[in-house]
């Protein structure tokens, strides 16, 4: 569960996602060039790290318009030991204070949580706006449709294995050290490449909306894709589009 207060943002998350967007496609891009589809959350099971991740259509240089992902991290510390481009901006938060915005590939917390996504077929987190007064209500407009569709390699190979994480929760909270170490980060074309206690990830940042392959295994909605992925829907979006995979 995570959740959202009704707060003052500075920079606004569209700036944010614009200035991530510039650095990794190499343009200069602002907020007005940019529109929002939707986004979701993971949760971090220590309440410490919010892990979000934009899902967006900018028009790119010899690209035209695409649809592109933007994972992030907010934190309430600078997260040790990353290097100087992981981070995106700071913000000032008017309920939390000054956080500190990182490409997500760059923190653990959010690979591990997408790691479990993706072997234990979870979900997204649930939202709830948090109002002034302390009241809460669930968040359900523009959120996206998240599922893994389960470990695609063998589990001894997962960061998590399988049946460890069929408890979810008790799997992301028993073990420490589960998001102890710094991912590795590189890119290929229009994907970020992680590698994180021996599991390999590729990310998709330009997005494929085309109908996934008819083979592999099924996910809730009646489609198919392959095992070993994270793949998510939106309003407009019917087809599952594959946001990340696990390679190794």
């Amino acid at each position: 569960m995570s959740d959202i207060f009704a707060a003052d943002l500075h920079p606004r998350k569209t700036e944010v996602v614009a200035r991530r967007l510039s650095a990794r496609f190499g343009t200069e891009l602002t907020a007005a060039d940019l529109r929002m589809l939707t986004s979701f959350r993971f949760d971090d099971p220590a309440g410490e790290v919010g892990c979000e991740t934009h899902i967006v259509a900018v028009t790119l240089p010899d690209a035209g318009e695409v649809v592109v992902q933007v994972p992030l991290t907010y934190r309430g510390a600078p997260l040790d030991e990353a290097p100087d481009e992981a981070l995106v901006t700071t913000m000032d938060h008017s309920v939390l204070g000054e956080r500190w915005v990182y490409e997500a590939a760059h923190d653990p917390v959010y690979v591990t949580e997408l790691l479990l996504a993706i072997t234990d077929a979870d979900g997204a987190a649930e939202q709830f706006l948090v109002e002034d007064d302390g009241s809460k209500s669930r968040i359900t407009e523009g959120l996206a449709n998240v599922n893994g569709t389960g470990p695609g390699i063998d589990p001894s190979r997962a960061a998590v294995d399988a049946d460890e994480a069929a408890g979810a929760e008790g799997a992301r909270s028993a073990d420490p050290t589960l998001a102890a170490s710094l991912p590795e980060v590189g890119y290929a074309g229009d994907r970020t490449l992680i590698s994180m206690r021996g599991t390999a990830l590729e990310v998709y940042d330009v997005l494929d909306l085309g109908s996934p392959s008819a083979e592999g295994e099924g996910v809730p909605g009646g489609w198919s894709v392959d095992a070993g992925q994270l793949v998510a829907t939106w309003d407009g979006q019917k087809p599952p589009v594959t946001l990340a995979r696990i390679v190794v």
